[in-house]
């Protein structure tokens, strides 16, 4: 039954769940994730939107789509969760952007994927806190930041890439439609078939 699903379809339906997963682990888990001076935030919705990137099925939904549901999920996440516009509108796509340069130099396989997927978690999470910064709204230096809320998110979502990964992953390769434009048509292979002067019929 997959095959027949669309892997846009399933990209734009994971990334909406992700999203709103996000907020019910956020808050059925707040007493542990968030317990200070520590704070952990699930990203799912990282997770997902990287997923085509990080599986090479980025031709079969196109990177218009991937752009749009990065930016779509990132408003979603700042009216829901953020409470200020703009910062996941724009960090979600940025990290999208520095996850399809860096996969350009790298294999197609998990650990791989996994490098790409922390160096863009790495680089959201700085740029998070310097936009907070240039609003006047971080509470904490730098260091405080790394060792309270860099690395707890970190290992959080450490955990769920390596839970969710070979099922995303599956999910989107056995979704992907073949490239009909790989497949060799010349006259050549048209005309390969049984001459027609020995398939005439001798009376």
């Amino acid at each position: 039954m997959l095959k027949y699903i669309r892997t846009s379809w399933l990209h734009v339906v994971l990334v909406i769940l992700a999203v709103f997963l996000d907020g019910g682990i956020a808050q059925q888990f707040a007493g542990v994730l968030f317990k200070l001076p520590m704070s952990a935030s699930p990203y799912l919705s990282i997770l997902v939107i990287l997923m085509p990137i990080l599986t090479g099925t980025t031709k079969q939904i196109g990177m218009r789509l991937i752009y749009i549901m990065a930016f779509l999920s990132g408003l979603l996440f700042d009216i829901f969760y953020v409470g200020i516009i703009g910062i996941a509108t724009i960090g979600f796509p940025l990290t999208v952007w520095l996850a399809t340069k860096i996969q350009r130099y790298v294999q197609t396989t998990m650990s791989w994927s996994m490098v790409t997927w922390f160096l863009s978690m790495c680089a959201f999470l700085f740029y998070d806190y310097f936009a907070f910064g240039i609003i006047n709204l971080a509470n904490s230096d730098l260091f405080s930041f790394v060792v309270f809320h860099l690395f707890p998110t970190i290992v959080l979502n450490l955990i769920f890439f390596i839970v969710l990964y070979s099922p995303l992953s599956y999910l989107y390769r056995v979704t992907k439609q073949p490239d009909i434009s790989s497949y060799n048509t010349d006259q050549r292979d048209l005309n390969s078939g049984i001459p027609l002067r020995t398939r005439s019929r001798h009376y």
